[in-house]
């Protein structure tokens, strides 16, 4: 995707860059935290917080939380923390929320932190990396090498980097997960974070734990197990360059690479994607004591000989405070009342569990209308499925925001809210793609009015024009969270998204200028929502 400009994003002097400073609020002796990298990783081990006090730092999770930034904007980022994230007050739990200055982040129960979005001096250039070759080794002959040039760079099964190889080798392409890992920049130095995989992410056969590893050049890197692994060559150049812009280059191979067999990546992933995490249940990170078993003696029943079903019954009715000597035909009429009832659990949750399946394996495989379709007819038999709600958000917009999003550059603005009513009537008995669809109606009326009217900076024709102009900006002004709640969601699904809703802001930013303000008087909805992505 080409550098995206915002008509509002925050602007940087000239030999300066943005720095984030968090300044301790409930705490103030733990000292302000200076960020200068687009990716900090915050969790008790992480620093600066693993040499905070124990009571403080233990209640962060190893991996709680990410702060990055994209295209100006700084993002907060929940990894399913233990103890949640929030901002001003409003909780962010498995979510990704803008940053501004003056917002108060909580981490946890006990620690909080006042945002500061600043200038500092530009640091001296590192000599840059250009490229990223990773060669194929082991059992991966029939791999293409891989030569990445713009970072941060996903690990994915549903990428067409890893996918390609599904005909061929399904069965490794499954070791890896839909967001396996991420390669990424800090300080001019590659580092690679395992993303909370099912299989692991390997350098040189150590296993990723909670911390990003930076890697050198010829650091062997594994995804999945043994299938999925590469050495690594850095190529470094002198000039220096962002590496915080999201660009489509050209890609020129190593003097060893054969164009013919090797895949060219070219365009920066989003730490949006990167960072979505699925609204799937997460596992406690916190050890939990086991309880020991209760001890006692033995009567002569519970002594004697018996078969393995009996003996687990027998059990089970010990465990759960059953007294005296157990009744087994009466066990076995209750045994089969159990066996009926689970067989009927076990069908609606095989069958639930199967349609989830089903629409995940469609998703990672490019089939998005297909995953949609089935979404929707399973949420219609179970419609309080906040897993299938989730899936079918992201399979409805893959599938159908795409022609959307090229109507509404066509100009073909009655076309594009016809689409929107069908999305709709697709997606009845999803209640979670409902705001989601009330921005797409936004943007196409907030478009249909500016045509209207001979385009955004058109100057008023009379009074009743300026009148409507203002009305239009109020309603605007009036939504602004929902227009940024909705944004978020949208391009961490569809990251193309961002286009469409920076033009849209474009656009009532050129409104509120020709209503005779100037920048500085824009309307509070026009700067903050102007610095997403």
């Amino acid at each position: 995707m080409a550098p995206l400009m915002m008509a509002a994003a925050p602007r940087t002097a000239p030999g300066s860059q943005r720095m984030i400073v968090l300044e301790p609020v409930s705490h103030p002796e733990l000292g302000p935290i200076h960020i200068h990298d687009t990716l900090f990783a915050i969790g008790r081990t992480e620093a600066p917080f693993d040499g905070y006090p124990p009571e403080l730092a233990g209640d962060l999770s190893r991996r709680h939380a990410r702060i990055f930034c994209e295209h100006g904007a700084v993002y907060l980022a929940d990894l399913g923390s233990k103890n949640g994230t929030t901002v001003n007050g409003v909780a962010v739990r498995q979510a990704i929320t803008t940053l501004q200055s003056g917002d108060l982040l909580g981490l946890g129960k006990t620690l909080s932190f006042r945002v500061q979005l600043e200038q500092a001096a530009m640091q001296p250039p590192h000599a840059r990396l250009s490229s990223l070759t990773l060669t194929p080794e082991g059992d991966g002959a029939h791999l293409q090498p891989i030569v990445v040039t713009e970072f941060p760079f996903m690990i994915s099964k549903a990428d067409d980097t890893f996918a390609r190889y599904k005909d061929s080798n399904p069965e490794q392409v499954n070791y890896l997960s839909r967001r396996h890992a991420h390669l990424f920049l800090k300080s001019g130095e590659l580092y690679v974070e395992d993303l909370g995989s099912t299989n692991g992410t390997f350098v040189n056969g150590d296993r990723l734990e909670e911390h990003a590893v930076a890697l050198h050049d010829g650091d062997v890197l594994a995804f999945g197990g043994r299938h999925f692994v590469y050495r690594l060559a850095l190529q470094r150049e002198a000039a220096p360059r962002d590496p915080t812009l999201t660009r489509i280059g050209v890609a020129s191979a190593p003097p060893a690479a054969d164009a013919d067999k090797t895949t060219f990546v070219a365009a920066a992933d989003s730490f949006l994607d990167i960072f979505c995490v699925d609204p799937a249940p997460v596992r406690d990170e916190t050890p939990e004591a086991a309880a020991d078993p209760a001890g006692g003696a033995q009567d002569e029943e519970s002594t004697r000989p018996q078969g393995k079903a009996a003996a687990m019954v027998s059990g089970l009715y010990t465990a759960f405070g059953g007294k005296g000597r157990l009744d087994m035909g009466r066990m076995r009429l209750w045994g089969a009342a159990a066996l009926a009832l689970a067989i009927v659990l076990g069908w609606g949750l095989q069958r639930i569990g199967g349609a989830e399946s089903e629409v995940e394996d469609l998703l990672a495989s490019g089939a998005h209308a297909q995953a949609a379709a089935v979404a929707g007819a399973a949420l219609a038999d179970d419609p309080g499925n906040s897993r299938l709600r989730s899936l079918g958000a992201e399979a409805l917009l893959k599938a159908r925001l795409p022609a959307w999003m090229a109507s509404l550059k066509a100009g073909q603005f009655q076309g594009a809210a016809g689409q929107v009513a069908a999305m709709r009537q697709q997606a009845r008995n999803n209640p979670e793609l409902a705001p989601l669809l009330a921005e797409l109606d936004a943007i196409v009326q907030l478009k249909t009015f500016v045509a209207g009217r001979g385009g955004a900076s058109a100057p008023f024709r009379d009074p009743a024009d300026e009148a409507r102009v203002r009305q239009f900006l109020k309603q605007w002004e009036d939504q602004n969270e929902a227009h940024q709640r909705a944004f978020v969601t949208i391009s961490a699904y569809v990251p193309a998204f961002h286009d469409a809703y920076a033009d849209a802001l474009s656009d009532v930013r050129k409104l509120a200028l020709a209503r005779g303000q100037d920048e500085a008087a824009t309307p509070d909805t026009t700067d903050r929502g102007a610095r997403g992505p």
